[in-house]
């Protein structure tokens, strides 16, 4: 495909002997993998070489720059207010926050190289941290969705930082490799090069803050310990696996170091020092996940196999869950290994018959301790992955039964885990009706978190609303499904979310696709806008494309242009990008995403993994 008209990315393996003229040159290459760590560094570069146009941005998504600069802007909203994090439980890896994080970043780069009319030159690139690097990745799709001419050149790709995870070395490189395809640049020759001996920064937010001190030789052992697991939760949320790794494999070093002289009230103390107070459900990992050296090695462990499943290592992540299960640790502690071990082979490798006997490992574990809350969790949790299996191979009076088994676990347990897990189990009550074409029954089950809550805000409404309205459309209701999809993208439209807006059109769209055309063709078109919005060129082509079929007028010709600008699903792409080349309309529409009964959507633009 060609590169006319788009932005120019290249990739140098060293430093080039020539650099384009009036360059705007940044040095993005960090000696610790902290997460936006290299993007700061580019974006206060883009601002100084353009500050109106890098301004601007800031102000309109003040959530998400303040999440790059902490307290920059005052008066905004928490980013965790307004979208969604992972959840370490449910081993569901896709954030909104860091797509939306990306995306504002992606946009800040591409206005720049507008406004400026001047080459990116980012130095230092292959020491850069790879959530800063999928920035500039998402840019360079950006730039060829509206035909930006601009250049990035990337430097010192094959250079590797003073700090960085073993066992993650060979990952990135694939990653980096995976980068350069995404962006449609050659792939630098030379091999791995040295390793630099870049100088550590300033820590700008907790993550950095606790990196720093993981790595610090003349801090306390067990504060470095303690440190250590606090990176491994910040770096959850910010889908910083180098950085999680980091810190897993050096906690594992240092427990190693310490022996039989680790003092556990230590790491208590150095936790004490360094933690904010955070806790929540999305990672349970808070100051009762300490302890002993064992339970620590099984914490690590548990972060180790986590980061594996997020990055597509099945293997090397139930070899890890099984490493921690080789610890003498409390049977809770092990029995949670055992639920993740299940939910890799029922997720990932569709393997039900061993992650049931996972799970039935667990619930032995289980067997003849107190009966205590956080037993009955753990129960509960292992109960809900035993019916997930059963789910999935549509065996769905067994499924109900475990669900009801998870239910009665948690009745009457009221802390965060168990309101997460209740929350979740009404949810899949009503799948597994929906599933049963059940329609009455699903729509009844999901508005039960109407009765729940009246302030459950925007974000939770949008959600809410568009999977009630797939249920009423399913179930024949078409005037409340359009009020309901309405209602979603409104409240998506309150939060500022053109992401959600695009989906929601878009659904609409073929919904009324065959009964009403005419304003089927005014939701693709909207549909269409949110997601140049977003810079997502697949996203508009398909809205592009359902307008076009709405409208009858068979003029494909920049739906095809904004298919071929797309690099970030393939697999979707290419058979749009066939049946537009062809003008066959029935194959076009084959090619559109269907309509789903939940908004959650994986965030592939801004993912590598």
């Amino acid at each position: 495909m060609s590169n006319r008209s788009a932005i120019a990315v290249v990739v140098e393996g060293g430093s080039p002997s020539m650099l384009p003229a009036r360059a705007i040159e940044v040095d993005a290459g960090v000696a610790l993998p902290v997460a936006f760590g290299g993007l700061r560094k580019i974006l206060q570069a883009c601002e100084d070489a353009a500050p109106e146009a890098v301004r601007p941005l800031a102000r309109q998504r003040p959530s998400e720059w303040n999440r790059l600069f902490p307290g920059s802007i005052q008066g905004a909203p928490d980013l965790t207010d307004l979208a969604l994090t992972p959840s370490e439980r449910r081993l569901h890896r896709e954030s909104e926050e860091i797509f939306w994080i990306l995306n504002l970043a992606a946009r800040a780069i591409v206005e720049t190289l507008r406004v400026s009319g001047r080459p990116l030159v980012i130095h230092g690139a292959g020491e850069c941290d790879l959530v800063s690097l999928r920035a500039v990745m998402r840019a360079a799709e950006w730039g060829r969705l509206e035909q930006l001419e601009g250049r990035i050149l990337l430097t010192g790709w094959n250079v590797r930082r003073p700090h960085y995870a073993a066992c993650f070395e060979e990952r990135r490189r694939a990653f980096l490799d995976s980068l350069c395809e995404r962006m449609r640049t050659a792939r630098p020759g030379g091999g791995v090069g040295p390793v630099s001996g870049r100088a550590l920064e300033p820590a700008v937010d907790l993550e950095g803050r606790y990196l720093r001190h993981v790595v610090d030789d003349e801090a306390p052992l067990e504060h470095r310990i303690a440190a250590a697991v606090l990176a491994i939760r910040g770096c959850f949320f910010t889908t910083n696996y180098e950085g999680a790794l980091l810190a897993a494999e050096r906690g594992l070093a240092l427990l190693d170091a310490a022996g039989d002289a680790l003092a556990p009230a230590r790491v208590l103390e150095g936790w004490d020092a360094l933690d904010t107070g955070f806790t929540t459900p999305a990672i349970e990992i808070d100051r009762t996940s300490l302890g002993d050296a064992e339970e620590l090695r099984v914490l690590f462990e548990r972060g180790i196999g986590v980061v594996h499943v997020f990055t597509g290592q099945h293997d090397e992540a139930l070899e890890a869950f099984g490493r921690g299960l080789e610890r003498r640790a409390p049977p809770e502690r092990l029995a949670h290994l055992h639920m993740f071990r299940a939910l890799t082979r029922t997720k990932r490798l569709a393997q039900m018959p061993d992650a049931r006997a996972e799970v039935e490992a667990g619930l032995k574990l289980l067997e003849g301790t107190r009966e205590t809350g956080l037993r009955l969790l753990h129960e509960a949790w292992l109960r809900n992955v035993y019916a997930l299996t059963y789910f999935l191979e549509k065996k769905l009076d067994l499924a109900q039964e475990q669900e009801k088994l998870a239910m009665r676990c948690v009745g009457d347990l009221h802390d965060a885990s168990a309101t997460h897990l209740k929350i979740n189990l009404i949810s899949n009550a009503s799948y597994l009706q929906e599933t049963a074409r059940n329609y009455p029954a699903s729509i009844a089950i999901w508005r039960r978190f109407e009765k729940i809550s009246e302030n459950w805000g925007a974000n939770f409404a949008k959600h809410h609303r568009y999977r009630l309205a797939a249920l009423q459309m399913a179930n024949g209701e078409r005037e409340a499904a359009v009020s309901s999809y309405t209602e979603a993208y409104e409240c998506a439209g309150q939060l500022g979310d053109p992401l959600h807006q695009q989906v929601i059109a878009a659904d609409l769209g073929l919904h009324l696709l065959d009964a009403q055309p005419a304003t089927a063709a005014q939701w693709f078109s909207r549909a269409a806008e949110h997601g140049r919005v977003t810079g997502d060129p697949l996203r508009v082509a398909q809205s592009l494309a359902g307008q076009v079929l709405a409208e009858g007028s068979r003029d494909w010709t920049e739906a095809l242009r904004c298919a071929n600008a797309s690099t970030t699903t393939p697999a979707e792409t290419e058979p749009l990008v066939q049946a537009l080349s062809r003008g066959d309309a029935e194959a076009v529409r084959k090619a559109l995403p269907r309509a789903r009964s939940k908004l959650n959507r994986p965030f592939d633009a801004v993912n590598l993994y």
